[in-house]
């Protein structure tokens, strides 16, 4: 997924400032449409916390209440004021001064409620939605990470963002809605109930509300969507020049030959002082994704006015009011709170689709899950046969390019098949597909005679493979987590590990560390070479003692000494247990009992070593390629 993604930013630096601008948007055009959901299913989501619901709905109603209840009082002391006895005025409005205070203490306390209720129920909402969503995320097939639209940074992104978003839906926005319902209805009876004529002027300005409301919210909506968008590509592309900075400053100096206008386009965006190379092709795929959210952005002048209408839409009551001969202080009141409360009716929306976005993520289910005929049987382990039978297979991202077309090999228990030939030719995938990565379109993988899609389960399949990858992927943990890893069904004592680490040649290298296997490793095991990272992902795979041993060039970053030692190490580790080897240096698989020749999706050729090189086959013509005198 990501390597894709730099394959994409390495060909953007050829591009002038509005090619790399188009290019951006058409990654995120992938974007799927969110259907619509309703506000209930939104509600759903905070169903745990109802409790804090209830409190703080509660509350909002009180809290809307003071404000008829503020008018209410007012109208009595403006009533004061026609009396003649000054000192009765003085009393009452010394008694009235204490209602006011007390009114006003009501307030802030049903006020604080209100916000610390609903907060802590958001509070709660946000964190269960971004565990349930990352589990989510884990559970999907390989295929569902190869769309660009769910890259590190999209993903990371709509985490961070939609996730928060949705308690917009739920929480103190919601209360603030109800609060101005109460407000509305409590100053539209109270009004009635003095002046039914002077109540219909005033509500002459309750439409002018709605009104603006339901436009600012047309216009919202239009900018909304777009801008998240070009941010989620932003922040796409932030993610990929961290994530592989060494790889962007190294490259820096090969790409200097930046077009003119895209390096004042980048510097007039930026107005900072561009880096070169590479780092400035990085710079000008950021720069384009926020660039394109401007237009959007740039919509949103229409909301201003459009708020500006709704706050004067109770003033606008006021002198309707004022000219017909009165005021409803009540109404006016509720008119003004009713206009504060919708006022976040746009927000309220973009909360919906940030809620539509997460419940349409959860309900994604994968398509590579256990067959319902397959059945957990504790304790089961598999000899090690494996039969590849007619395998076809086209990356879901890539449907038009056959991968694999109809490739059958069978390896016996105990034995090791080695796996060679041209880059693309389909060897890695071959183990994708043992581990149901993907799933073939058509053919069948069998594990000791059984189906691996039907007649075993996930956990059950995946606990027999121990996995080597050519670009070994360690975690910002400790050296003693990381091997640990390599079985997470129990608490592995430090004895297992050093084990591991003694047969993978790293122990010692570990142990003249000052922290030794405590020593903590930086984000992807920066700290250690890559030597060093691959024979630490060897130790982890060791660890489970698996049945079936999958080495994807797994030597491949050793030096000659390692090289040997780790060799070794593996083929005795192998002896008790079947072993599939992806390898371009095919001195490294002379020892194979099987070595198959991947050609164009099909086996072309399989034996072992001496059997190949007598047919002067394929397999003959990468010998001479790579070991001319042991070809001849």
């Amino acid at each position: 997924m990501i390597r894709g993604s730099m394959r994409m930013g390495s060909i953007s630096s050829a591009l002038p400032a509005p090619d790399i601008l188009n290019h951006v948007n058409a990654e995120l055009d992938t974007d799927e449409d969110v259907p619509e959901v309703s506000t209930w299913s939104l509600i759903k989501l905070n169903a745990p916390e109802w409790k804090l619901l209830v409190g703080g709905a509660v509350a909002s109603l009180l809290v809307g209440a003071t404000m008829p209840t503020f008018a209410l009082l007012l109208s009595k002391l403006y009533g004061m004021f026609s009396w003649g006895d000054r000192s009765l005025i003085l009393a009452e409005s010394s008694r009235y001064s204490w209602y006011f205070l007390a009114a006003a203490a009501a307030c802030g306390a049903v006020t604080f409620l209100q916000t610390w209720l609903f907060s802590r129920a958001g509070l709660r909402l946000t964190d269960r939605l971004r565990n349930l969503c990352f589990s989510n995320y884990l559970r999907q097939e390989q295929a569902w990470f190869d769309s660009p639209s769910n890259s590190v940074g999209a993903l990371c992104a709509r985490l961070s963002s939609d996730c928060a978003a949705v308690q917009g839906a739920t929480g103190t926005r919601l209360g603030t809605i109800l609060q101005g319902v109460s407000t509305m209805a409590i100053g539209v009876t109270l009004a009635m109930f003095y002046s039914w004529k002077m109540t219909l002027v005033s509500l002459l300005s309750v439409p002018c509300v709605m009104g603006g409301i339901c436009l600012e919210g047309w216009a919202t909506r239009r900018a909304e969507e777009a801008e998240r968008r070009a941010l989620e590509g932003a922040a796409r592309a932030a993610a990929e020049a961290v994530l592989h900075v060494r790889t962007v400053q190294a490259l820096g100096m090969y790409c200097a030959n930046i077009g003119p206008r895209a390096l004042a386009a980048s510097d007039q965006l930026t107005n900072v002082r561009s880096p070169a190379g590479v780092e400035r092709t990085m710079l000008q795929r950021y720069t384009a994704a926020l660039r394109s959210s401007r237009p959007a952005a740039a919509g949103l002048w229409v909301r201003g006015g459009v708020y500006g209408v709704c706050l004067c839409a109770p003033t606008l009551g006021y002198a309707v009011s004022l000219a017909y001969g009165g005021v409803s202080e009540a109404l006016i009141y509720g008119a003004w709170m009713l206009a504060e409360a919708l006022s976040f009716a746009p927000n309220f929306a973009a909360a919906k689709r940030s809620g539509a976005r997460i419940i349409q993520a959860l309900a994604r289910k994968p398509t590579i899950v256990t067959e319902s005929t397959a059945k957990e049987e504790p304790g089961w382990t598999t000899r090690g046969d494996i039969e590849f039978s007619n395998i076809e297979f086209r990356y879901p991202s890539r449907p038009q390019v056959p991968v694999l077309r109809g490739a059958s090999i069978q390896l016996q228990a105990g034995k090791t098949l080695a796996l060679v030939g041209a880059s693309g030719c389909g060897k890695s995938t071959l183990v994708q597909l043992l581990q149901r990565g993907y799933d073939p379109n058509n053919g069948t993988i069998r594990l000791d005679g059984r189906d691996i899609k039907r007649d075993l389960t996930l956990p059950q399949l995946r606990a027999q493979f121990g996995l080597v990858q050519q670009e070994p992927a360690l975690f910002s943990r400790s050296i003693r987590d990381n091997i640990a890893y390599g079985d997470n069904t129990r608490d592995v004592p430090l004895e297992e590990i050093i084990e591991a680490a003694t047969k993978a040649n790293v122990h010692s290298f570990i142990a003249g560390l000052p922290l030794g296997y405590d020593t903590e490793l930086g984000g992807g095991g920066a700290s250690l070479s890559g030597g060093q990272k691959q024979r630490v992902a060897i130790a982890r795979a060791l660890l489970r003692d698996p049945r079936v041993l999958l080495l994807d060039e797994a030597t491949s970053a050793l030096d000659a000494n390692s090289e040997k030692a780790v060799q070794a190490a593996l083929e005795a580790a192998a002896a008790a247990r079947s072993t599939v080897v992806i390898a371009h240096r095919l001195a490294t698989v002379r020892r194979a009992h099987q070595i198959a020749v991947i050609h164009q999706g099909v086996v072309a050729e399989i034996g072992s070593h001496e059997e190949l090189v007598r047919k002067r086959g394929l397999y003959w013509e990468l010998l001479k390629q790579q070991a001319p005198a042991e070809a001849s």
